[in-house]
């Protein structure tokens, strides 16, 4: 079983019934592990304001941590960036893919060209 981690937009779009979100996350919930980083669960925590919403929908998930791999990873990723002349990436974007990276996750995510430029990062 494969694990596939949503970003933030993606979790957001499916909580709000985003028709190809939502077609999409089912067909991958009948075989993988569908997860979330604790950095977007906190974003899903402060934009919507319904807490059984975000229980529900927590207790459907896996939330991945930004733990010491992580942090080793993120940095990585920023020298990496740096010194191809790509440095600037949201702090979101490279913490997403790290946690992604350090947990063999497959990145689902809304505007995957966002992710461009980081090595070893797998996406749906």
């Amino acid at each position: 079983m494969e694990k596939i981690c949503l970003d933030f937009e993606t979790a957001l779009d499916f909580l709000h019934g985003g028709k190809a979100t939502v077609e999409k996350m089912r067909y991958y919930a009948d075989s993988e592990e569908m997860c979330i980083t604790s950095f977007t669960m906190l974003h899903i925590i402060e934009v919507i304001n319904k807490p059984e919403v975000v229980s529900a929908f927590a207790n459907g998930v896996n939330v991945l941590p930004f733990d010491r791999k992580a942090a080793q990873i993120a940095a990585a990723i920023n020298r990496e960036l740096e010194e191809k002349g790509n440095a600037g990436k949201r702090s979101e974007i490279v913490l997403t893919a790290a946690i992604c990276m350090a947990n063999d996750a497959l990145l689902f995510a809304q505007k995957p060209s966002d992710f461009d430029g980081i090595k070893g990062l797998k996406k749906v």
